[in-house]
């Protein structure tokens, strides 16, 4: 059997690998030997071969991805031999942990796609656990709901048996609040003096709290001096 006919039993890749192993060049000559040990490795695992792992496999001593995935490098051109061959191989995988870049011949363009699903997988691992988070909050969040436009964003905190707070009248809210005050400073000794609200000589409320408190009962300033101006020697007036 002549060398020719010998070569031609052997795979393209291993014909292109000793004409670059042969090279002058020490540096192609190390880049093609960890490339080969990558792609041999992968395939003893049974994993994809594509440019990027590739050159991930190589470190930071082997050839970068723009030389490994260059279509005018005879690098290159081996580690497309490489990933053509072990997808001669390979049988196709029936379900769904087949991946859309399996069918894409170009290897730069199928670990660009490779790159989008790993991208895919982490935002639906992340979107999971969000919705997990909402729904499992007290009162949680419907967010399928919320986006679906079947609940309006004040709906959507509640969930389950939790109820919706009654509604609050402003009126009874300020009638009480002025009940206090008026106990407080009438009956409990406190007192309102130069702006704070006061017991014994310590600052329970300070201006700015007072104020605060004046705004909510919705009495004007004459009001508020009116019925508490005096409280420094009595009791609230009005």
């Amino acid at each position: 059997m002549s060398i020719k006919s010998t070569e031609v039993t052997r795979r393209a890749s291993e014909v292109l690998y000793d004409e670059l192993a042969a090279s002058r060049n020490s540096i192609r000559r190390e880049n093609i030997r960890l490339v080969r040990a990558a792609c041999d490795q992968m395939e003893k695992d049974g994993v994809q071969m594509s440019a990027a792992e590739i050159a991930r496999r190589c470190g930071e001593n082997g050839p970068a991805y723009s030389t490994i995935s260059n279509s005018g490098s005879q690098l290159g051109d081996y580690v497309r031999l490489r990933i053509t061959e072990q997808a001669a191989r390979k049988a196709p995988v029936p379900g769904a942990g087949r991946s859309v870049a399996d069918g894409v011949a170009d290897p730069v363009l199928q670990a660009q796609m490779r790159d989008l699903e790993s991208v895919k997988r982490y935002l639906t691992r992340e979107n999971s656990g969000l919705r997990a988070l909402l729904k499992g909050l007290r009162p949680g969040v419907d967010i399928d709901r919320l986006l679906r436009g079947e609940a309006k964003p004040a709906e959507a905190r509640l969930t389950g048996s939790e109820k919706a707070l009654p509604a609050v009248d402003v009126h009874e809210v300020r009638g009480a609040l002025l009940k206090l005050i008026d106990h407080l400073v009438g009956a409990r000794q406190y007192k309102l003096h130069r702006g704070r609200l006061t017991i014994n000589g310590k600052v329970v409320l300070d201006p700015g709290e007072v104020e605060a408190l004046r705004r909510t009962t919705n009495l004007s300033d004459d009001e508020w001096g009116t019925r508490y101006g005096g409280v420094d020697t009595g009791g609230p007036r009005g």
